[in-house]
């Protein structure tokens, strides 16, 4: 087959993957449809008969629509069994569950004082007043209490309150553990042992110095466990963190020693093909089967059936191939930016790297040609996806890929036989790992030194004009490679030149735009944060700041960008951290720190760090007061101590009076709501709310009715995990008749008074992380 005929029925299985998973319940129906659908073209190609041209066409036509067809089916028959009437009646009636699950990813922690952590699990009972329910196979997010210790394969049995998860995720339910008692049942022997290598190569890393031992497990076996955000950031900022996501290099590297190997012993085909399977089925299992390894371990398996076979692969056609045999097994995989990313830098591997080399080589030695082409190919390829995680264009991205290419096997065989080697031969685990250590030290410091580089990230454009952008200069460069006219090379790389500089200008124009737009007499600035709260309030060159969001980089971007430089209160109202994540970007810039009552040692260790940096800190409890510039404030919660409610519950309230009169709200739920109006302090008729917890959907709708606020100040992560914000509070909104600015979708958002109106700016998303959520 031609290497290309697979790649129209790929798209249209994902495209039709990407369509039936956005909805909860995909009618039978649309699969019955394409299915005649294709059916009827497979006919009428049969018909055309001498017509080879157009029965080709009509075939091809027909296998997307068969594909489509299966995939379809294949989510309106999971879709059934991935909501049980067990579970749809429990969170529609918020009932409690006693509910078995087993453990699918690695717990992530929430931090702050939520002692909470996340994990990915799949329901396979329930147990309710109403009967129990067994033989369930349904993915679902649970939080449960950080002192619980999970590995992947576990089982679980707990209580549980049960909420819809958002419509178009994998998982279907948002699943926290309520009962405090958590039974766990250890995975199967195999699964069991496979973590428990994971987490002694894991320990065992956590103890060498610098960032090579937090990026070793990493780069061995896909245990991202010890990377912190900094350094997160420093791999993104390189182009790098692709590094840390096993992908089709590292399966490559397994089946091909095995191969070796097994081909050095003298055994026959069918051995070393067996035993190339066996293996890529255990790295599987000790790496987890994140997307990007699904997709590699897919590809290798099939070059490797055809091997045994005595086919020859191509490998654009088992690219494709296994693109479909993955979303035919799980449609979900569609939405993974891990998946898409893997795909496409495989694909410009495949398609761009060679005739780029050979461009390359015109200017260059054909050693270095290469060398450039395959990162740039990548990078290309992978660019239109990227944007829309990170609207930016790494510039050193590509040398930095070639400086750290030749470290990342090395680490990945040297790791890996640390790894499997540790229970049997600690010494000689031990003397690989410091081994493995030096160059992942390397790709460490190759990530510091980009990150620090002159003009290391080019601004981009965010959502569609981003990925058209890239995708434009994907396609120039795609035909400037491949073409063979002088003629035409000339006339794409002239387009290509007028496009990357009409590009700049673009973002420059947009740039000096925003700038002559923005308001300099804001009095209030909500900052995009991502899933977090940070925001501002000025008066007479005095700046509160309520909150830091979850990463410092974030809130330090947005300070920059306001001119803000010192900050006389900052208001901490609870400890979880997505409102104190970010806390380090204002370390010794701040005057007072105003905090919820202190319990947990981490909360009391922040804020010594405060103090310890120049600030006073002071407990808020209702009656606290003082003034910003022109403006008074007040805290209206949480009462004093002894005080029952804490973490979200006992976020700090204040109001700020004068002409800004605002009203901030931390993360209150319903029930410390209705405490807060009880108390008669809150008063009516505000300018600005900062609406509570990112809009959740646990509200007391009479405080609103009676706060009645012009503007709502909604601060949430772009398409975060938790629905933020919810509906119900979107239309409570709208009943008392406030308007709404989202960090979301409206960005970093300023406000001003004038005339006695407010009005508003905004910057437009920006597509900051998630963050965690509390």
């Amino acid at each position: 087959m031609n290497d290309l005929r697979i790649v129209s029925p790929a798209v249209a299985a994902w495209l039709t993957a990407l369509a039936c998973t956005q909805s909860r319940s995909v009618p039978v129906l649309i699969g019955v449809v394409l299915g005649g659908g294709a059916i009827a073209l497979l006919a009428a190609a049969a018909r055309t008969g001498s017509r080879r041209g157009l029965s080709r066409t009509l075939s091809t036509v027909a296998v997307c629509l068969a594909l489509s067809a299966a995939v379809a089916t294949g989510v309106s028959a999971s879709s059934h069994l991935r909501t049980p009437d067990s579970l749809e009646r429990a969170a529609d009636t918020a009932s409690l569950l006693d509910i078995r699950a087993d453990v699918s990813g690695s717990p992530i922690a929430l931090g702050g004082a939520s002692e909470r952590v996340v994990v990915d699990v799949t329901i396979t009972g329930a147990a309710s007043r109403q009967g129990r329910e067994s033989g369930l196979s349904v993915p679902a997010v649970l939080f449960v209490g950080a002192d619980e210790d999970l590995r992947i394969g576990d089982t679980l049995e707990l209580t549980a309150r049960i909420q819809q998860g958002r419509t178009g995720d994998r998982e279907a339910y948002l699943v926290t553990d309520v009962g405090g008692h958590v039974t766990r049942t250890p995975a199967p022997p195999v699964i069991d042992t496979a973590a428990g290598l994971r987490a002694a190569f894991v320990d065992l890393a956590g103890r060498f110095p610098g960032d090579g031992g937090p990026l070793l497990p990493g780069l061995a076996v896909g245990d991202t466990s010890l990377v912190d955000d900094e350094l997160t950031d420093r791999m993104t900022a390189a182009s790098l963190s692709h590094l840390t996501a096993v992908s089709g290099a590292n399966c490559a590297l397994v089946v091909g020693a095995v191969l070796g190997v097994l081909a050095l012993c003298g055994s026959p085909r069918w051995v070393r093909v067996a035993g190339s399977l066996l293996a890529l089925g255990g790295f599987v299992i000790l790496v987890t089967p994140e997307p990007s390894v699904v997709r590699a371990s897919m590809m290798a398996a099939i070059v490797l059936v055809c091997e045994g076979i005595g086919r020859r692969s191509l490998g654009a056609s088992v690219l494709f191939f296994a693109v479909v045999v993955c979303l035919l097994i799980d449609p979900w995989l569609s939405r993974e930016f891990g998946f898409a990313l893997s795909v496409a830098a495989t694909a410009g591997l495949l398609f761009l790297a060679g005739p780029l080399t050979t461009v390359l080589q015109k200017i260059m030695p054909l050693w270095l040609a290469g060398a450039v082409a395959l990162p740039l190919a990548a990078q290309l390829a992978c660019q239109p996806i990227i944007v829309l995680l990170d609207p930016s264009v790494p510039l050193w991205g590509v040398p930095a890929n070639m400086l750290a290419a030749p470290a990342a096997p090395i680490v990945t065989i040297l790791g890996m036989s640390a790894c499997l080697l540790l229970p049997v031969l600690p010494g000689l685990a031990n003397v690989l790992a410091v081994l493995a250590w030096l160059p992942s030290q390397w790709i460490a410091g190759v990530a510091a030194a980009t990150e620090a580089a002159p003009l290391a990230r080019l601004p981009g454009a965010p959502g569609v004009a981003g990925v058209l952008s890239a995708s434009v200069v994907l396609v120039l460069v795609a035909v400037l490679a491949g073409s063979r006219s002088p003629v035409m090379r000339r006339w794409v790389a002239s387009a290509l030149t007028v496009a990357i500089c009409g590009y700049l200008a673009v973002l420059g124009g947009a740039r000096v735009g925003e700038l002559w737009s923005r308001p300099d007499d804001w009095s209030v600035a909500m900052c995009d944060v991502g899933q977090g709260d940070a925001v501002l309030v000025r008066s007479d060159d005095r700046v509160a700041l309520i909150d830091t969001g979850p990463h410092p980089d974030a809130l330090d971007r947005c300070l920059d960008d306001l001119g803000i430089g010192r900050i006389q209160l900052l208001v901490l109202s609870h400890f979880d951290a997505d409102h104190v994540g970010g806390v380090d970007a204002v370390a010794g810039r701040v005057d007072t720190v105003l905090h919820q009552p202190l319990r947990e040692p981490a909360d009391r260790a922040l804020i010594a760090r405060a103090v310890a940096a120049g600030a006073a800190a002071h407990e808020a409890t209702v009656g606290s007061s003082g003034d910003l510039g022109a403006l008074p404030w007040r805290v209206l919660w949480p009462p004093p101590e002894p005080s029952s409610y804490t973490g979200n519950d006992g976020s700090v309230v204040i109001e700020f009076g004068g002409g800004v009169d605002a009203l901030f709200l931390g993360d209150l739920g319903a029930d410390s709501e209705l405490a807060l109006l009880a108390e008669g302090t809150v008063g009516s008729d505000y300018a600005i709310v900062k609406f509570a917890h990112h809009g959740s959907a646990d509200q007391y709708d009479p405080l609103y009715e009676r706060i009645r606020a012009v503007l709502a100040l909604i601060s949430c992560g772009l398409d975060n995990d938790y629905g933020h914000p919810a509906p119900s509070s979107l239309a409570l909104l709208s009943r008392v008749g406030t308007a709404v600015a989202r960090s979301d979708q409206d960005g970093t958002t300023l406000v001003s008074l004038r005339a006695g109106e407010l009005e508003t700016w905004s910057s437009g998303p920006s597509g900051a992380p998630e963050g965690p959520s509390g």
